[in-house]
């Protein structure tokens, strides 16, 4: 393919930032005939022939659509949705943001007061601990406040119970809430079990009984216990539902290591003249934007994202709301009506989220425009053959280190959306996505916990979009 003399190449910038600026921002790739060096495209896999596959793949620099293939319909974008997220909340509360902790005193009453954290730790807890008591609290009423963001016992009720990927969100997260769950027999006879950190689950029914391993989420007055069944000892991994109170206990728990003696936590706004005593700043967030863009963290993505929604707000909305607020502001900045996608969570995990490829493609062309905390919006990306969720690639030489991409996948939609550097030294930005809409509203309709069966055959679907998936991008990366 003839390619623009270096002369020109100014010339064509300045012509693209002025049609842009005349109002084609929501459409930034021109629908020009694929290339004609582009491959066919590949033929599903058996049992994808109910599926639908859109992608688009257009040349960054000029714009040109290199190919497409129902890029306006709307398919699930399964955790591609929290590109969305990053990019708003790096817009609106910039690359160099921190999101802060702290305790504060007001009279005999001492308040933990939860910013939001996504990457909280016990450490921090610790820290903040050592500092009261350096700053001369001995003991106090104790309460904390998570006034700052909406208290929500899980991300989306359609998911799993049990799951961690579905935890707790509040403005007192801490370690991705969750807890490490441990069961066995004592050795004088019985149960014991327990959870960490924070000592016992209050309460825990637990029995060593017949069968496999069975843990089973009971609700209460009080909030969420667990039973639990089990054939042999065990641990494994439990979300916390309450994480505000799980947090202000913990940290109770650390103070009285420090000689602190705090009363049991109770909720409580800090009033605006309580004295700041200690804080936690935490990570940059265009370190944590990273992290959840690499390891798909969906309570760190639903944080930030409440976050960067309560900034325009004034005041914390549910996680739909805010969403939609934060989709809001994308439409604004990229045009159009934003009717070519539904943000219905911060993290992908809603089966009701909708985006087509061509609006996630100009959402990522919008980005590699901009710089974030000193850095490229692609270098907060996966890394095909090394890092993230494309680390698995290493088998596929061709691909190594030209996909920078996030994954999305969910039981019967698969995506990945991201930037790809072909062997011809093009800069191109992409988004591809199979959904079968279908079999994902029939799953939806029997419940949370599908069953092993039901797990196999959508694990199974799974596997042959992934290879349709790796197969577009061999072709992609080779041919244009």
């Amino acid at each position: 393919m003839r390619t623009l003399p270096s002369e020109l190449r100014p010339v064509r910038r300045l012509v693209l930032t002025l049609a842009l600026c005349a109002g084609l921002a929501a459409w930034p790739f021109r629908d020009a005939p694929a290339d004609t060096n582009a491959p066919p495209p590949p033929t599903p896999a058996p049992g994808l022939e109910e599926a639908r596959t859109g992608y688009i793949v257009a040349d960054l620099d000029g714009g040109a659509v290199l190919a497409s293939r129902r890029a306006d319909e709307a398919f699930l974008p399964a955790s591609t949705a929290k590109l969305a997220t990053a990019v708003a909340a790096l817009e609106i509360l910039g690359g160099e943001h921190r999101f802060e902790t702290s305790l504060r005193l007001s009279g005999d009453r001492l308040y933990l007061v939860g910013g939001g954290d996504p990457l909280l730790a016990v450490e921090d807890l610790m820290s903040l601990a050592r500092a009261a008591a350096d700053a001369g609290v001995g003991q106090a009423r104790f309460f904390y406040d998570d006034s700052l963001l909406p208290d929500a016992a899980e991300i989306d009720a359609g998911q799993s119970g049990r799951a961690t990927y579905n935890a707790g969100v509040s403005a007192l997260s801490l370690s991705f809430n969750r807890r490490r769950l441990v069961w066995g027999a004592k050795p004088g006879g019985g149960l014991a079990a327990f959870a960490l950190p924070g000592g016992d689950l209050a309460p825990l029914r637990a029995a060593l009984g017949k069968g496999e391993t069975l843990f089973h989420r009971l609700e209460t007055p009080d909030g969420p216990t667990w039973s639990v069944t089990a054939r042999r000892e065990g641990r494994t991994w439990l979300p916390v539902r309450r994480p505000s109170r799980f947090t202000a206990g913990l940290f109770r728990e650390l103070a009285a290591m420090q000689g602190l003696a705090l009363t049991e936590p109770q909720p409580g706004a800090a009033p605006a003249d309580a004295r700041p005593v200690a804080r936690h700043l935490g990570a940059r967030l265009v370190d944590i934007a990273a992290l959840s863009l690499q390891y798909s963290n969906n309570l760190v993505a639903e944080l930030v994202g409440l976050g960067a929604a309560r900034r325009l707000a004034g005041k914390p909305e549910s996680l739909p709301a805010s969403a939609a607020r934060l989709q809001a502001e994308l439409d604004r900045r990229l045009g159009g009506d934003g009717a070519e996608w539904l943000l219905d969570r911060h993290s992908g995990l809603s089966s009701r989220a909708r985006a087509s490829p061509r609006r996630m493609a100009a959402l990522l062309r919008y980005a590699d425009g901009r710089r974030y905390g000193g850095r490229s919006f692609a270098s907060l990306l996966p890394i095909s053959g090394w890092k993230g969720s494309l680390a698995d690639l290493e088998d596929e030489p061709a691909l190594a280190f030209r996909v920078w991409a996030k994954t999305g996948t969910m039981y019967y939609g698969r995506g990945l959306a991201g930037f790809l550097y072909t062997a011809s030294g093009r800069r191109a930005v992409f988004a591809l996505f199979t959904s079968d809409l279908d079999e994902r509203r029939r799953l939806d309709a029997l419940g949370p916990e599908p069953d092993a069966e039901e797990r196999e055959r959508a694990d199974a679907w799974l596997g042959r979009a992934k290879a349709l998936e790796r197969d577009l991008l061999r072709r992609w990366a080779l041919a244009f």
